[in-house]
């Protein structure tokens, strides 16, 4: 091979060990890399409907406007509430709907431990247990048997925290609705409800 080709051609390979060792060693980014991690806190022109910053920005206002109300600011216990999930009112199929309240209660969970408890639906808890436990029964580690708890430990729901979404479309727009109630399972009252709004415009 020609020096001057061989020369080339090692510059090359010497060039492409350093970017390699640079992103491993260095953890540095290629050029260009922040353009496809857009903020979740950012508008994107291109998408439409309720974006992620609608997400972020309802959760966090809900879930704070959530802790305030004094069946859960006044209560010496800790509220205990299952999520039931979110019925889609709107005109547009969705395939995630769930994710609203999911970061609601990773909020919850994370900021207010103390003061509210979730339980998963029993026969979220039933499926579960069989998978996980198999044959073993109810009292795989025989924890009722040696007295350290109630035979039938499982934590029953006070409340219940559900979703409802509506949108209103036009030529031009589409106007969103998206409200949350917080549920007395044994009233049916409904203690608490959060709602946020939007607009989007129509890119179709």
């Amino acid at each position: 091979m020609p020096y001057n080709v061989c020369k080339s051609h090692y510059g090359k390979m010497c060039c492409g060990a350093a970017v390699v060792t640079c992103l491993l060693l260095t953890g540095c980014a290629l050029p260009g890399y922040n353009a496809y991690r857009p903020g979740v806190s950012s508008f994107q022109p291109g998408d439409q409907g309720l974006q992620s910053r609608d997400l972020v920005d309802m959760t966090n206002r809900l879930a704070a406007d959530l802790l305030k109300i004094p069946e859960i600011a006044q209560n010496p216990n800790k509220v205990i509430i299952v999520m039931t999930g979110i019925a889609n009112k709107t005109s547009q199929p969705w395939k995630n709907d769930q994710i609203y309240l999911a970061r609601m209660r990773a909020l919850l969970n994370q900021y207010a431990r103390d003061r509210i408890a979730f339980v998963i639906q029993p026969q979220q808890l039933q499926q579960l247990q069989q998978q996980e436990l198999g044959g073993a029964g109810g009292d795989a580690f025989e924890q009722s048997s040696r007295g350290q708890v109630p035979q039938n430990s499982r934590m029953i729901p006070q409340y219940a925290l559900k979703g409802v979404f509506y949108d209103l479309p036009n030529s031009a727009t589409t106007y969103y609705l998206c409200t949350f109630q917080l549920v007395n399972l044994q009233t049916g009252e409904v203690v608490w409800e959060g709602h946020y709004e939007t607009r989007t415009l129509n890119l179709y």
